[in-house]
């Protein structure tokens, strides 16, 4: 009765820790994209390595669409600040300095799908350029749907730690898992709603599920 009383009682406070910000995010993240898939059955290694796949497969689509979308200028100096980043030693200060190139990238494309005309501005790019545009947009939403699936995953088997204590020692990993997704999909739901449009423009259809394979692309450095 003792060791039951210490298991719910180590529950209650992992899940109390969980419970800011990272519980609250399930509930807004899973408004972001409609639909459910199932899930629950995957353990904390799996979601996150899977959730570490989906992050750099959205870094790399970002970082392709916004050299594809934005102005050379702005491309050449997005690559400037990739490459500079790139060749710092410090491993700590390196990863800073690419967090920071990836929010200068995700600005950027979401500044370039503002534009009124980027449909019609998209429809005169053709050969390699038109089909490495497509592959990044089919990568970049397919990257959305595997984070909406890990999210979702990752709140079953918070809920299924209950029967199961022994996993309360991984539930840090899941935790980081589900703070890095909910960061992507808030700051890619701006350029999502507007992809649609990219599709059409190039002729492609957007992934239908989460279980398809990514197209073949450039992989950026770095990613």
């Amino acid at each position: 009765m003792m060791k039951k009383r210490l298991a719910t009682i180590l529950i209650a406070s992992t899940l109390g820790v969980l419970a800011t910000p990272a519980m609250a995010q399930f509930g807004a993240i899973l408004g972001v994209l409609s639909g459910s898939s199932n899930a629950g059955g995957s353990d904390p290694q799996t979601i996150i390595a899977s959730a570490l796949a989906a992050e750099k497969l959205m870094n790399n689509s970002v970082a392709l669409l916004s050299r594809s979308l934005v102005s050379k200028e702005q491309a050449a100096a997005l690559e400037a600040q990739r490459k500079a980043a790139n060749e710092i030693t410090d491993p700590a200060e390196k990863q800073a300095k690419l967090n920071e190139v990836r929010k200068s990238e995700q600005a950027a494309l979401n500044e370039a799908m503002t534009n009124a005309n980027v449909e019609s501005e998209v429809k005169k790019i053709d050969g390699k350029q038109r089909e490495d545009l497509a592959a990044a947009s089919f990568n970049f939403m397919l990257a959305l749907l595997q984070d909406k699936a890990l999210i979702e995953q990752s709140k079953g088997l918070v809920g299924s730690f209950a029967s199961n204590p022994m996993n309360i020692t991984k539930l840090g990993g899941v935790k980081d898992a589900v703070s890095s997704l909910s960061n992507q999909i808030s700051a890619a739901s701006s350029v999502a709603g507007k992809m649609p449009a990219i599709f059409t423009a190039v002729g492609v259809k957007p992934p239908a599920s989460k279980d398809e394979k990514p197209k073949v692309v450039a992989q950026v450095e770095g990613e």
